[in-house]
C-alpha cells in the first residue's frame, strides 16, 4: 500500500500540490494503492482522458485530506482499501452511490458479487484480507499460530499497523470486534499487543521489516503485503486464522460533488476490463498481489485465494470508526 506523502502524480498536466485548486483534468483521483498511477496512465493512453493522481500517503492520510476539504472536495474518484471507511463516507454524503448500471456491466465472480455493498457506496475492483505473517526462521512448524488468540503466546513480539493510518488495519480491527464481541476483542488485543514499538506501525512494509529483521516474529498484516515478500523469496508465510478472515475490498468511490460523472464511469469500465486488471497486476509491490473479483482474471503466481472469509458489517464498523480508532491509539500507539 502506498505510504509516500505530500506528492502527486499528474498526467498531461503539471504536478499538483495537496492544496491545489480544482484541476483542469478530466478526472482527479485520490488513492492509497500502489497500482493506481499505472492504471490511470494506461486509462489515459486508452481513452485520451486526462487523470490527475493525487496520493496523500496512507489510507488514513487520504481520508484526512478528504475531511479537510469538507464541502469543497477536490477529487472526482477515490480508490482505497476497506469497505467500512467507504460506507462511512457514503453515509456522510462525501460519496454518491455507484450507478446501478455500472455494476451491471461488470462480470463479477461469485466472490466479487458478495463484496458489492447494498448501499452501492463503492465498486469492488479486487480484494485482499488480513493474515498472520510468520517468520519461518523464528517460528518452527509445530508452533505456528492457528487463530488470532494464538498470538497471545507471542506477546511482545507481534507487529501490527495503526488503524488510524491503515485502512486494512481498521477493517481487521472492526472484524476482531465483530468476531469476538467488543469487550472480549479488546481483552484479546490487550494481551497480544504489549509492545508499543511494534503495535503502532504505519504500513504493511514496516510490519514486513519488523518480521524479517526479527524485531517481531509474527505480524498482523494485509496478506497481499506478505505475498509480495514471498514472491521476493523472503522466509515468511501467510497463516489464515481458523475463525475466518474479514474480506478487504479495494473500493472505488465517486465524489458526491463530481462534475465528471461520464469520465468516472469510463474509468470504472476500464478498471474492470481485462486491460485495466492487467495494469493493476503489472508490478511487484503489495497491492499488485490482490485477489481478482472479475471473471477470467487470474491472480499473480503464488497468491492464495482459497480463504475462509467473513464479511464485515460495514454499517456497524462505520458508525464506530472514530471511537475504535481512538481506543487503539490510546492503548497501542506510542
Amino acid at each position: 500500500m502506498k505510504m509516500q506523502t505530500g506528492f502527486a502524480f499528474a498526467f498531461g498536466l503539471s504536478i499538483l500540490s495537496l492544496v491545489s485548486p480544482v484541476s483542469a483534468a478530466d478526472l482527479v483521483l485520490y488513492d492509497a494503492l500502489d497500482f493506481a498511477a499505472p492504471v490511470a496512465k494506461a486509462f489515459q493512453a486508452k481513452t485520451g482522458l486526462t487523470v490527475d493522481v493525487v496520493e496523500p500517503g496512507s489510507t488514513g492520510e487520504t481520508l484526512s485530506k478528504i475531511a479537510a476539504e469538507g464541502s469543497n472536495p477536490q477529487f472526482d474518484i477515490v480508490w482505497l482499501d476497506g469497505s467500512a471507511v467507504m460506507e462511512r463516507m457514503a453515509t456522510d454524503h462525501v460519496l454518491q452511490a455507484i450507478p446501478a448500471g455500472a455494476y451491471d456491466k461488470v462480470a463479477f465472480t461469485a466472490f466479487g458479487k458478495s463484496l458489492v455493498p447494498a448501499s452501492h457506496a463503492f465498486l469492488p475492483t479486487g480484494a485482499s484480507t488480513t493474515a498472520i505473517e510468520v517468520n519461518t526462521k523464528k517460528v518452527p512448524a509445530d508452533k505456528m499460530p492457528k487463530s488470532w488468540a494464538d498470538l497471545q503466546s507471542f506477546s511482545g513480539k507481534v507487529a501490527a499497523k495503526d488503524p488510524n493510518l491503515s485502512g486494512p488495519a481498521y477493517q481487521w480491527l472492526a472484524g476482531i470486534f465483530q468476531t469476538n464481541g467488543l469487550e472480549d476483542g479488546k481483552a484479546l488485543l490487550s494481551k497480544t499487543l504489549t509492545n508499543k514499538t511494534l503495535s503502532g506501525l504505519s504500513s504493511g512494509g514496516k510490519v514486513n521489516k519488523a518480521v524479517l529483521t526479527g524485531d517481531a516474529v509474527v505480524g498482523i498484516n494485509q496478506d497481499s503485503a506478505i505475498f509480495s515478500k514471498i514472491a521476493a523469496g523472503e522466509p515468511v508465510v501467510a497463516v489464515y486464522p481458523k475463525e475466518g478472515s474479514v474480506a478487504l475490498p479495494q473500493g472505488l468511490g465517486i465524489s458526491a460533488k463530481t462534475q465528471h460523472m461520464d469520465a468516472a464511469r469510463k474509468f470504472i469500465d476500464f478498471v474492470t476490463s481485462a486491460e485495466g486488471q492487467a495494469a493493476m497486476q503489472n508490478g511487484d509491490d503489495t497491492d499488485f498481489f490482490f485477489i481478482p473479483v472479475i471473471d477470467g482474471v487470474k491472480p499473480k503466481p503464488g497468491r492464495e485465494t482459497a480463504i475462509t472469509y467473513t464479511h464485515l458489517d460495514d454499517a456497524v464498523a462505520a458508525a464506530h470508526e472514530t471511537e475504535w480508532k481512538q481506543w487503539y491509539k490510546d492503548n497501542f500507539v506510542q
